[in-house]
């Protein structure tokens, strides 16, 4: 399907809210944090444990955005993502995006011993389903280069997968990419859980306030002004999805916003045991602890691939298919009902490889006391943990020590348009 560049490009809109006219906020912070999804979690807690009071401000309840409308899958592989961005991350001087994405799930299962109440973190492992010829030639593909990198992952065959995943039809799988070490978790427990133990260490959350623009003077960050007033800071960090262009416009070139469906069904019987991914990743689904399957996926489609859209209004043409994939693999759940359905935006940035790091204008030159933090490309959980403790480090410290934010460095996309390197694996057929 061929797209208008504008599509990719779309005019900035910023995030709808209801305000709360009881909102109170302080005239001064120490560090603000515009968005309380994953990112915005993570790098408050990180900010809080070393010391800092960082200020969030949500314009929406926390996990409003992607992080809450996800299936809370952790794959360290990136799925068809992992070349293009390996590539570019070790053009940065990095050794491999495995050592932030592995370090991601590795602070994900610390996070589950950490947090009281833990955030439903299951090392279960994730099966790529190969169902064509085509797809099978990928999956065997991402396990030879991902296995080069370091990642543990092996092919299994259809006779293989029955045992290790007994619930799947085999008969119409022609073969899988085991990855043991890759998880599940509760997105909003994730959230909700590291703000809780932010606010205990100082920090604080509001919401219902809508950041409307970063204030600049003297060339370098002041503060931001929001929906209820200004407040100063020394320091601001926008992690705001795909909400970003309408508070730095040139992102509107780098970061693409794309509608993607959820469905849930009732709890079910049947233990699905592993998170599951077929098409080269588009669809994707996992079994929540308390029985319910969540399944999402078939941008392909919707209206345009839901691309360049900021509409979270449903299309429903898309879940009977997310249901109809989910009977026809695992044949027990052909009559499940389906109770839940939604959409959320991702943001997916040109080039792959998200945005992290100190902010710039549109022709590189950095702005002091400002960091931002977009273009997760559809991985929030794979990134939000290592991205959140990196840009907590380079703001309260200087400078990012547990791995360099390089390859992440927003000026690879300051000024300039790139033609997106998703699309082509984005597109597929949608079924008869």
């Amino acid at each position: 399907m061929a797209l208008p560049a504008a599509r990719f490009a779309p005019e900035p809109q910023p995030v709808p809210f209801s305000g709360d006219p009881a909102a109170a906020l302080p005239a001064t912070a120490e560090v603000v944090v515009v968005g309380a999804g994953m990112v915005g979690a993570s790098a408050a807690l990180r900010l809080a444990q070393a010391g800092m009071r960082p200020l969030v401000i949500e314009a929406n309840a926390p996990a409003f955005g992607a992080s809450g409308r996800l299936a809370g899958m952790a794959l360290a592989g990136l799925g068809g993502h992992f070349p293009r961005v390996t590539r570019l991350a070790q053009a940065s001087g990095a050794r491999s995006i495995l050592d932030y994405t592995t370090r991601s799930l590795d602070l994900l299962r610390a996070l589950e011993a950490e947090l009281p109440g833990g955030i439903e973190w299951q090392g279960v492992g994730s099966v790529d389903l190969a169902l064509t010829q085509e797809e099978e030639r990928h999956v065997r593909h991402m396990a030879e280069i991902q296995a080069a990198e370091g990642l543990a992952v092996e092919v299994v065959t259809s006779d293989a997968l029955r045992d290790l995943a007994p619930g799947v039809d085999a008969t119409t799988v022609r073969a899988a990419k085991w990855t043991p070490g890759d998880g599940t978790v509760n997105p909003f427990r994730l959230v909700y859980r590291s703000l809780e133990a932010a606010m205990q260490l100082g920090a604080q959350v509001v919401t219902g306030v809508r950041v409307e623009e970063l204030l600049v003077r003297g060339g370098r960050a002041a503060g931001v002004r929001t929906s209820h007033g200004d407040v100063a800071a020394g320091s601001v960090l926008m992690a705001t999805n795909a909400w970003t262009p309408a508070l730095v416009p040139w992102v509107r070139q780098a970061v693409t916003p794309i509608r993607e469906h959820i469905i849930v069904t009732e709890p079910v019987d049947l233990a699905l045991g592993h998170g599951f991914e077929t098409n080269q990743c588009n669809e994707y689904w996992r079994q929540m602890r308390t029985g319910e399957v969540l399944i999402g996926g078939y941008a392909v489609a919707d209206d345009e691939m839901g691309i360049g859209s900021y509409s979270m209004t449903v299309r429903p043409q898309v879940p009977p298919l997310l249901a109809h994939l989910l009977g026809q693999l695992h044949p027990k759940l052909r009559d499940v009902r389906v109770v839940r359905t939604w959409a959320g935006l991702l943001d997916f940035a040109a080039l792959e490889i998200p945005l992290a790091g100190p902010l710039c204008t549109d022709d590189g030159t950095i702005v002091p006391g400002a960091f931002l933090a977009c273009g997760i490309t559809g991985h929030g959980l794979p990134y939000a943990p290592i991205l959140g403790l990196l840009l907590a480090e380079l703001i309260a410290d200087g400078a990012a020590r547990t791995l360099s934010l390089d390859p992440f460095d927003p000026r690879r996309y300051a000024g300039q348009a790139h033609a997106p390197t998703w699309l082509a694996p984005f597109q597929g057929v949608v079924p008869a």
